[in-house]
């Protein structure tokens, strides 16, 4: 079931502990259907988990699918866990509530612990976890950070035209029209957060942003700086 809308990151740690917590375990969520805590469980793989944020349109799910193919990441589109009533929200071409907005971050939070434990349980052969969700509002980011302490977030950037044209050719939940709309609730990150996300530029006429080569270049030196 979906995560109550009075899911909160339990104990906030201080940014030092963050750092360093081992990421959440599916069962560590409790009977108030909070975020799963950082607490439980301790999954170590190749590189750090990944999030890709940003605007529909940006190149979120196409870095995903990179990070699986070239990288041995295993990928989850966030947007498969959307629940039944915010895709009824983007079938009447709306954005979503405050409270939709929360109540979906825990739940990304709750599924994100849930591959990774399942990652864990394959041993030696567990594969670090990247997912690609828009997530608009700093706030609802964090509740995902608390959750998943060791995540790095990539905020996934494209210019407005590149990201019409991207829209405009339609395979996406948001059309073009919808995500111009939606583009004024973004929160791009700033201060701390700007300081402990990568951002990755994907700007470009070709369909595929700077081309698979430049991005694929970017994330390694993405992942050399953040090991």
């Amino acid at each position: 079931p979906l995560l109550s809308s009075e899911c909160s990151a339990r104990d906030l740690l201080e940014p030092s502990r963050r750092r360093m917590a081992a990421p959440a375990d599916a069962a560590a969520v409790d009977a108030d259907n909070e975020a799963p805590s950082a607490a439980a469980g301790d999954v170590r793989c190749a590189g750090p988990p990944l999030f890709f944020f940003g605007l529909p349109g940006s190149g979120k799910t196409h870095c995903g699918h990179l990070a699986e193919r070239e990288f041995g990441y295993t990928f989850r589109d966030g947007d498969s866990w959307l629940p039944e009533d915010l895709l009824a929200s983007l079938a009447r071409r709306q954005g979503f509530s405050d409270e939709q907005r929360h109540r979906y971050a825990c739940e990304v939070a709750k599924r994100m612990a849930a591959a990774r434990a399942e990652e864990a349980a394959r041993g030696s052969g567990a594969r670090p976890l990247a997912v690609s969700q828009a997530m608009f509002k700093r706030k609802y980011r964090d509740v995902i950070r608390t959750a998943h302490p060791d995540a790095l977030f990539v905020w996934v950037r494209a210019e407005f035209p590149a990201i019409q044209a991207r829209l405009s050719r339609g395979g996406n939940l948001v059309d073009a029209e919808l995500g111009h709309r939606m583009a004024r609730d973004f929160e791009p990150p700033e201060g701390e957060e700007a300081l402990s996300s990568a951002t990755l530029e994907n700007n470009g006429d070709d369909g595929q942003g700077l081309g698979d080569a430049l991005l694929l270049r970017n994330l390694r030196a993405l992942f050399a700086t953040h090991r």
